[in-house]
């Protein structure tokens, strides 16, 4: 898979963002374990949560990154649009959601979702957008 990656610019953001994630999967488990074992409350449990959401800033300060770094034009567009494609789905599919939530009185979506639906929604975007320039 990364042998097929000519860009350097893209292949230090797959980097960046695998990083990320794996960031983002350890700290969340180390918080689950924290709250739960060491029943943590207050200050320390509001700081541990703030904590799990740094690798999600970081993979977002990742992707801004890389618009700068690449040097293809054309690369750089195709992702604004798909994360254009992503932040439009997000807005739609969470507003229709606190509709229905005031109107039909379905489950609240918790918030911890939206980060995760946003990416659903650029990668449904991702193949609208290169069907464009087939």
């Amino acid at each position: 898979m990364f042998c097929s990656i000519k860009s350097p610019a893209v292949r230090r953001l797959t980097n960046r963002v695998l990083g990320t994630m794996v960031l983002n999967i350890l700290f969340t488990v180390i918080a689950a374990l924290g709250i739960r074992f060491g029943h943590l409350g207050g200050i320390p449990a509001y700081l541990l949560a703030v904590f799990t959401a740094l690798p999600i800033i970081g993979a977002i300060v990742a992707f801004g990154v890389y618009l700068e770094e690449e040097k293809d034009e054309f690369q750089r567009n195709l992702l604004v649009q798909a994360l254009l494609g992503g932040i439009g789905g997000t807005l739609a599919a969470t507003t229709v959601w606190g509709n229905l939530e005031a109107f039909a009185h379905v489950p609240h979506l918790q918030a911890i979702w939206i980060y995760p639906i946003f990416w659903l929604f650029v990668g449904l975007s991702i193949p609208v957008v290169l069907l464009r320039y087939r």
